[in-house]
């Protein structure tokens, strides 16, 4: 499954005509007419108008629909192994107008090297979308996830008109990001027909133009529920997904004897059969296997081949797990469902442990959220100043004579201040972090500055350390974070968190992240593997910031059942 994900910024609206198309039924009964598009996922896919569609799973239609629907759309245009060879009515119009940002530059991007989008997200901007720009920025830790769980599947792309207000250059250079050539987004006639009149708008569609959803997105909650909701989709999709083989049975074995009702086909997989972790776990590093499945596509038999590598006391137990969790739909031969044989091949690849956290984030795992409720704070304490110096003279014994030099207007914090400071454990006295249970109003002393533990709001799980002060007066200082979570049975749980600046993370008292960096918060920045015992849970944040904004942006998951 290849996917583009395109921010589009547009202006004007165009319309276009639709010819009659046929008519079906959705799960409830009710008729509609629709032009069939695809079979995607589990999904089939209907284009009711220019800037309208239907999809529904593919079990709501009966056999002879599904075949119908085959039968419609068997005759378009497979999906191109190269982007620059598109055929889909809406990824061709992006054939020959993409840049990217280099240097400040818009420089062609080469789409001889991608291959045709499937999915594209589609971002729109009016001239009424006003500073909507930084919803860009929260995208692209998201943007980066996918590409790290889907390598070489997804391209992002920024489509901005002349007269939008907006220099495209004015982005970042990133791979995550293509660029339309502004001076071309005219040609491109079918995604004009979903430019908003005002606003910015976000919305998912095929690489043939048909939408699936979206809607207006203004502030980081509305992209929040747009990426979780592209996250939900893209599961969908993904083969790998048990919950889809009923529909892919339902459609596949209404369609296949008529698709080969003159020659063969041998049986078809409907879904992953393990977890890569259970399998590491288990010391199984590769899997080769003959499954012969019966006409009625149940295993028959399983048998391990000798490029296989795995315990030999896990040989039983995989032949049975195989034989017990493989779903299939049979082999055809000449229209009839008949015994196959389907060759299973699996390569364990080395462990990747934040690799299996956003693949967890975004492909299904990582489900359920349990919501912060609420923060207590602790700030701020001021880095130290401390002044630059720089060697004056050297005497003659070798002694160096300093001098001081002024850092940044009147300011004298250096970076080695900052950095000690993040490093300092302000709570060494009390017992260090593993001890802080505080309360509000709890009052504190460190570093001769008294302070008090606030409540802090946490609003769409950011949580604003300004507080109303005004920009800069709280340059270069350290503030904490503390909260508790309750769980009724040891977990997986994953962490996704942005913060502005630096951060430390103890979970219980241990030490979990630990990065001095300089950055904005952004949504989900990074997802931070967690394992959650039962009863309570400390989380203790420690945030540091050099100039600026201060906050950071959290919100917590459980795996799902």
């Amino acid at each position: 499954m290849w996917i583009v994900i395109v921010a589009c910024l547009a202006l004007g609206r165009a319309t276009a005509a639709d010819a009659p198309v046929p008519e079906w039924k959705d799960a409830s009964g009710k008729t509609f007419r629709g032009e069939p598009v695809e079979a995607l996922g589990p999904l089939v896919l209907f284009r009711t108008g220019g800037t309208t569609s239907k999809f529904m799973p593919m079990r709501v239609l009966p056999p002879e629909d599904c075949v119908r629907f085959f039968q419609a759309v068997e005759g378009r245009p497979p999906r191109a192994a190269k982007w620059s060879e598109a055929q889909g009515k809406a990824s061709s119009e992006f054939v020959g107008r993409l840049m990217r940002v280099e240097g400040g530059a818009l420089k062609p991007v080469d789409l001889t090297q991608l291959p045709e989008p499937e999915l594209l997200i589609v971002l729109f901007r009016s001239r009424q979308s006003g500073g909507a720009w930084h919803l860009f920025d929260n995208l692209t830790p998201f943007l980066n996830r996918i590409q790290r769980v889907y390598p070489g599947r997804v391209a992002a792309v920024v489509m901005s008109t002349w007269d939008s207000g907006f220099k495209v250059t004015s982005l970042p250079s990133s791979r995550s990001w293509s660029v339309v050539d502004p001076k071309k987004q005219s040609e491109m006639k079918l995604l004009s027909r979903f430019v908003p009149g005002g606003g910015f708008v976000m919305m998912v569609m095929t690489r043939e133009g048909v939408p699936l959803f979206g809607g207006p997105a203004n502030e980081i909650v509305d992209l929040m529920h747009f990426v979780d909701g592209v996250s939900n989709l893209l599961w969908q999709l993904n083969p790998a997904n048990p919950r889809t083989a009923r529909d892919r049975a339902h459609y596949l074995g209404a369609v296949r004897p008529g698709e080969f009702a003159t020659r063969r086909s041998e049986p078809v997989l409907l879904a992953d059969l393990f977890r890569v972790e259970g399998l590491r776990q288990n010391g199984i590093a590769r899997i080769e296997a003959k499954i012969a499945v019966g006409s009625d596509g149940k295993v028959a038999s399983v048998e391990l081949l000798p490029g296989s590598e795995m315990p030999a006391a896990v040989v039983p137990a995989m032949s049975e797990a195989i034989k017990k969790m493989a779903l299939f739909v049979p082999a055809i031969e000449n229209g009839a469902p008949v015994p196959g044989t389907f060759h299973y091949s699996f390569q364990v690849g080395p462990a990747d442990r934040q690799l299996a956290a956003d693949a967890a984030w975004i492909n299904g795992e990582a489900r359920v959220e349990l919501p912060f409720k609420s923060w207590l704070g602790l700030k701020a304490i001021r880095v130290p100043e401390q002044s630059f110096s720089k060697v004056a003279s050297v005497g003659v014994d070798g002694t160096l004579m300093m001098q001081a030099v002024t850092a940044v207007s009147g300011k004298t914090i250096s970076k080695a201040s900052q950095v000690n400071s993040f490093n300092s454990d302000w709570f060494a006295e009390t017992g260090g972090p593993g001890t802080v249970r505080p309360t509000a109003g709890e009052k504190l002393t460190i570093d001769g500055t008294k302070l008090v533990w606030k409540k802090l709001n946490a609003e769409d799980g950011l949580v604003d350390f300004m507080d109303g002060a005004g920009n800069g007066d709280l340059d270069y200082c350290i503030g904490y974070a503390w909260t508790e979570i309750e769980v009724a049975n040891d977990t997986d749980a994953w962490l996704g968190i942005g913060s502005d600046d630096g951060m430390k993370l103890w979970l219980n008292g241990e030490i979990i992240v630990d990065q001095w960096v300089q950055r904005s918060s952004r949504l989900d920045d990074e997802v931070v593997p967690l394992r959650l015992t039962k009863g309570k849970n400390q989380f203790l944040l420690k945030i540091q910031n050099m100039k600026g904004q201060w906050s950071f942006t959290a919100r917590l998951r459980v795996r799902g059942t």
